[in-house]
C-alpha cells in the first residue's frame, strides 16, 4: 500500500475536507471519523495536506518547509482581481532591452515558480533549458542563419514544391512562401549584426519535454505563461520566439546546443530581459468571441 501520505489521528477533526477535495477518492472515515489514506492512486496533487484546518496530514518523504502557509507569504489584500486584471491588460511583448543582466536570485525564481504551473495528469513534465552565455546566443543565431538559407532554396526551387504537392505538402509551402519576406528580413538582420530573433535579450528560455508524454505542448505553454507574468512583475520583459521552435524542427544542431533529449521536442521558447522602453498605456484588442448556451 502507498503509505506515502501519514494522518496524524491525534490532529484530525473527521472534517471530510481531505475527502472533498481529493481528485482520485484516496481517503474516507473510519468508524472513529478519522481520515484515513488507504489508496495507491494517489497523483502527488497535495491538496490534501494544503487543505487540512488542523494540519493533520503530511508527506512521508517531502520536507515540511515546502508546505509553508500560503498566509505567511501574502499581503491580506493579494486578492486584488481590478488589480490583476489591469496588470494582465498591461503586459506587451518586449523586443528591446537594456544591455542588463538579470540578477541571478529573480532568475530562480521565474524558473522555480514553472513548477507550480497547471499540467495534464499533474505529469509534471516540463523540462527547461537556460540560456545566458553570449556565445550560446550567438551560436543559435547563427545556425539559425544557416537554416533560414536552406529553407529559401528549397521553397524558390520549383522541383521541390513539386514534389511537395505531390506528398500533401503542397499548403506548406504556399504558407511558407506567404511569409518568405520575413525569414528574409530576419537573415538580412543577422548578416547586418542587427538580432530579429532574440531581440538582444539577455536570457533565452526553451521549454520541452518528452513527446510521448501527457500533454506535454501545453503543459509547457502554460509554464511559459506563468514565467512570462512573473517576470513582468519584477520589471523585466518577454517574448514568446516561435521563429527558434520552427528552425529546431529541421536543424539538428540547434537541438544538439541546447542539449535537449532525444526524446523531447521544443514547445515553446521565450525571451527574458529589462525593457529599453515603457510602454504608458493600455492597447486595443478585438472583443472576444463567446457564445451563450
Amino acid at each position: 500500500m502507498d503509505d506515502r501520505i501519514v494522518v496524524s489521528r491525534d490532529d484530525c477533526s473527521g472534517c471530510e475536507t481531505c475527502i472533498d477535495l481529493c481528485p482520485r477518492d484516496c481517503f474516507h472515515l473510519d468508524p472513529k471519523n478519522i481520515a484515513v489514506y488507504t489508496s495507491t492512486r494517489c497523483r502527488d496533487c497535495y491538496h490534501c495536506i494544503a487543505s487540512c484546518p488542523e494540519a493533520a496530514i503530511s508527506h512521508r518523504d517531502l520536507p515540511v518547509e515546502d508546505f509553508q502557509l500560503i498566509a505567511d507569504s501574502l499581503n491580506p489584500d493579494y486578492k486584488d482581481g481590478d488589480q490583476t486584471h489591469s496588470f494582465l491588460k498591461s503586459i506587451r511583448s518586449t523586443r528591446n532591452f537594456l544591455e542588463k543582466p538579470i540578477e541571478l536570485e529573480i532568475m530562480e525564481k521565474l524558473i522555480d515558480v514553472t513548477r507550480y504551473s497547471p499540467t495534464g495528469h499533474h505529469s509534471q513534465n516540463v523540462e527547461l533549458t537556460l540560456v545566458s552565455e553570449p556565445k550560446t546566443i550567438q551560436q543559435l543565431k547563427d545556425v539559425s542563419a544557416e537554416t533560414i538559407v536552406s529553407f529559401l532554396k528549397k521553397i524558390d526551387n520549383p522541383f521541390y514544391r513539386f514534389l511537395a504537392h505531390l506528398v500533401g505538402k503542397g499548403k506548406t509551402i504556399r504558407k511558407a512562401q506567404k511569409t518568405r519576406h520575413r525569414f528574409v528580413r530576419m537573415l538580412e538582420g543577422f548578416q547586418e549584426g542587427t538580432d530579429y530573433l532574440f531581440h538582444g535579450a539577455p536570457a533565452v528560455v526553451v521549454f520541452h519535454s518528452n513527446k510521448d508524454g501527457t500533454t506535454p505542448g501545453d503543459n509547457c505553454n502554460i509554464a511559459a505563461t506563468y514565467l512570462s507574468i512573473l517576470a513582468n512583475n519584477y520589471g523585466l520583459g518577454t517574448c514568446f520566439i516561435g521563429y527558434l521552435t520552427y528552425y529546431a524542427k529541421y536543424n539538428p544542431d540547434i537541438r544538439d546546443i541546447l542539449k535537449i533529449p532525444k526524446d523531447n521536442q521544443i514547445y515553446q521558447v521565450l525571451i527574458v530581459g529589462y525593457p529599453k522602453h515603457e510602454f504608458r498605456t493600455f492597447v486595443s484588442r478585438d472583443q472576444p468571441k463567446i457564445n451563450l448556451v
